[in-house]
């Protein structure tokens, strides 16, 4: 098959008799495509041309001795004696990649042959089969199998790449074969359909166990039965973890649902300053301050939210960016001096930024915006108007929610609410779940490739 390979690289254009190399083709999808080249005359041969398959030979056949099947091989398989004595290998047309697939013809003791099929780590057990009924001729739309009507669509073209041993008819590099697969009462079926003649065979799958045992591949076996074994010890972690992905889930949407408010947040709020225009940075700034309320329960997962009440005012075309900080009651009275007047308080919130030590048991900061306008695509608009983050409250205790707001237009300072509740760390459940399965899919992957055969094994 070396000197045929050295003959095919020295193919000659039909058109012009030029040399042919191989390029590329790329198609409406900016894909490249595969195609052989006459440098002469510029005559492209793609995977609808014998000459593509004759050039591109080396290229389908990298892994030929990849197979557990050789010629020569004999065994037993249900109780009949095979030898095998020929191969032929097809690529699917329609792929641009390797797409191959592997024939076997064997023969038994009396001289029927049988045909043992591999691919993509699977193999098949295939007899020649003469059926009741067929017509390949008659419609444009379909086939007739014994009164089963089949679609020609469903059909794909095989171009012989390789051939080996003995074989019934000579088959030539290129040649063009018509393939329908399909199952008839449970039982598969196979039609191939060449310019010349029509073959039927009918079988099912074979494991390689059953090959392996049948043709006394002792070789193989040790290595086979190994592979068994790991790729069963994937799957079960892979069940581990996919019981683990479960109960996280479960647990993760359970804290969805199981939140405690804390309450009375908003019930009473002093406005220590409203809307004061800030002639260099054009906006208008209110402070607030609302509490006490109590918090319930120390060292524990909260989310605050702030957001816009358009209940109360619109927000339209505008932004407004805030900056909301819990301080607890202790802290605040003992900066204060137990001086809780507003404008005692407006002025040491005011300088909040130059303590030594912070006030504030946390702080969230955000922003709300409205905007429109017009694109290529028309006109839009977009707003946001909620801002939420989550953090870890260390103490119980009393506290004040002081709130320092910016807007671009006088807003009233009761348009922004507050919202803080406890949740269960359902973050935390993600996190864990995401390991899960990616686990999961990485020992599904292991649990599909392993193998310590020379061979593909599904």
């Amino acid at each position: 098959m070396g000197s045929d390979r050295e003959e095919f690289k020295s193919l000659k254009c039909a058109s012009c008799g030029g040399d042919i190399v191989k390029s590329y083709r790329t198609d409406d999808e900016d894909e490249d495509i595969p195609v052989a080249k006459c440098l002469s005359c510029g005559t492209e041969y793609d995977q609808h041309t014998q000459e593509y398959y004759e050039y591109f030979s080396d290229d389908f056949l990298f892994d030929r001795d990849s197979s557990v099947f050789k010629l020569g091989l004999k065994g037993t398989l249900n109780n009949v004696e095979y030898e095998i004595i020929g191969r032929i290998r097809y690529q699917e047309e329609d792929e641009y990649e390797k797409s191959t697939w592997d024939e076997w013809l064997a023969v038994s003791a009396d001289g029927v042959y049988h045909y043992f099929v591999e691919e993509e780590g699977e193999v098949r057990s295939y007899e020649d089969y003469v059926p009741e009924s067929i017509d390949l001729e008659s419609g444009s739309v379909f086939i007739e199998f014994e009164g089963k009507k089949i679609r020609r669509s469903d059909s794909y073209v095989g171009r012989i790449v390789y051939a080996e041993g003995e074989l019934p008819w000579k088959p030539e590099i290129g040649e063009p074969v018509t393939c329908y697969d399909f199952k008839k009462d449970g039982i598969q079926y196979s039609i191939e359909q060449s310019e010349d003649e029509v073959t039927i065979s009918r079988g099912d799958d074979i494991s390689y166990k059953e090959i392996i045992e049948a043709f006394s591949l002792d070789e193989y076996r040790e290595g086979f039965n190994r592979t068994m074994e790991k790729r069963s010890v994937y799957r079960r972690k892979r069940m581990v973890y996919l019981v683990g992905f479960i109960v996280t889930l479960c647990l993760s949407m359970y804290s969805c649902v199981s939140e405690t408010p804390v309450k009375g947040i908003m019930n009473a709020g002093t406005v220590l300053a409203g809307n004061v225009y800030d002639s260099a940075e054009r906006s208008y700034f209110s402070q607030v301050l609302y509490g006490p309320f109590r918090v319930e329960k120390g060292d524990s997962l909260y989310e605050a939210t702030v957001y816009i009440d358009e209940k109360v005012q619109q927000f339209n075309l505008e932004w407004q960016s805030f900056r909301m900080m819990l301080i607890t009651e202790a802290n605040l009275k003992k900066a204060a001096q137990n001086n809780m007047s507003p404008a005692n308080l407006k002025g040491i919130l005011g300088e909040i930024d130059s303590r030594k030590e912070p006030l504030e048991s946390f702080m969230l900061s955000g922003g709300f915006w409205d905007e429109q306008g017009r694109d290529s695509e028309g006109y839009w608009h977009e707003s946001d108007t909620v801002s939420s983050n989550s953090f870890v409250l260390d103490s119980a205790d009393r506290y004040y929610a002081y709130m320092e707001l910016y807007n671009s237009r006088p807003r009233r300072a009761e348009s922004v609410k507050i919202t803080i509740k406890q949740v269960k760390s359902y973050r935390y459940y993600i996190i864990v779940m995401i390991i899960f399965l990616v686990l999961m899919k990485i020992n599904s992957a292991k649990a599909r490739a392993y193998n310590e055969l020379p061979f593909d094994l599904a």
